[in-house]
């Protein structure tokens, strides 16, 4: 009930506008690599397999909220557990392009079904499989909907090959 009570709270400011920002240049290998590990026990309880990739050359300079950041990432990290299966894997990744930065959380679970995909970024949405489970309140991923708006991004889901989800999060290099 806490966590509901910290969701609601949360939106509630959001829809004040009452949230700030602290920007800072963000490490994004540091970035990932705490992720994985506040991740890594958790994958093995439930055997799913945890993978990391990290980029080989350097990422460029990035500026956003870090806090914010890695909320959107744990969201995203929390829904991939909770629908993946077993013996799957989830990997956490980034890409950067010339303007943006692109952080992806790709599971192996049952994926979503088309009917819902419209609106899983809307508050108190679950999907059907969900609905019945008494700690997810369909309030995550619109949370991390808002905080990425806030940092001037975007959030999005796309079907991973072979069943799952892909969730991202799209945030400006400047």
């Amino acid at each position: 009930m806490s966590k509901l009570v910290k969701d609601m709270l949360l939106l509630a400011s959001s829809d004040a506008k009452s949230w700030t920002l602290c920007k800072n240049i963000i490490d994004i290998d540091t970035l990932l690599i705490s992720l994985y590990e506040a991740y890594e026990p958790i994958c093995i309880s439930k055997k799913i397999r945890l993978r990391l990739e990290i980029s080989e050359s350097s990422y460029p300079k990035f500026c956003a909220d870090r806090e914010r950041l890695f909320q959107i990432l744990t969201i995203f990290m929390d829904n991939a557990i909770h629908h993946s299966i077993n013996n799957k894997q989830i990997e956490i990744k980034t890409a950067a392009a010339a303007k943006h930065i692109t952080f992806f959380v790709t599971d192996h679970g049952r994926g979503i079904p088309e009917d819902d995909k419209p609106y899983i970024f809307n508050r108190f949405y679950c999907a059907d499989k969900s609905r019945t489970d008494k700690s997810n309140f369909g309030l995550g991923l619109s949370i991390a909907d808002e905080l990425a708006k806030m940092m001037n991004g975007s959030v999005g889901c796309e079907d991973t090959d072979g069943g799952g989800a892909t969730f991202f999060v799209k945030l400006p290099l400047k």
